[in-house]
């Protein structure tokens, strides 16, 4: 009788530790904004490798499309175009 009160008080114990769980969860998924989803400025549409530690990067900044090149020496801008808009 000791042993089935004492599975039967864990097992309660631990589904309210669950739904407390689950409750937080919901919560802070609910009521903190995504980092992941938020509206992001800075976007690589594309990287090509041109050698041992050379790539080009193509990165588009809100309006500006920009190419830039990276090697052992830092990062330089080769190009930067206006992103034109689209008309509805």
């Amino acid at each position: 009788m000791q042993d089935s009160y004492a599975i039967i008080k864990f097992l309660a114990t631990f589904s309210l530790i669950i739904i407390f769980l689950y409750a937080l969860y919901y919560y802070f998924n609910n009521n903190f904004p995504k980092l992941s989803k938020q509206n992001r400025e800075i976007k690589i549409k594309e990287t090509k490798i041109l050698g041992r530690n050379r790539y080009i990067y193509l990165v588009e900044i809100k309006d500006d499309i920009i190419l830039l090149a990276s090697d052992e020496n830092g990062i330089r801008v080769l190009k930067e175009w206006k992103k034109e808009r689209e008309s509805v």
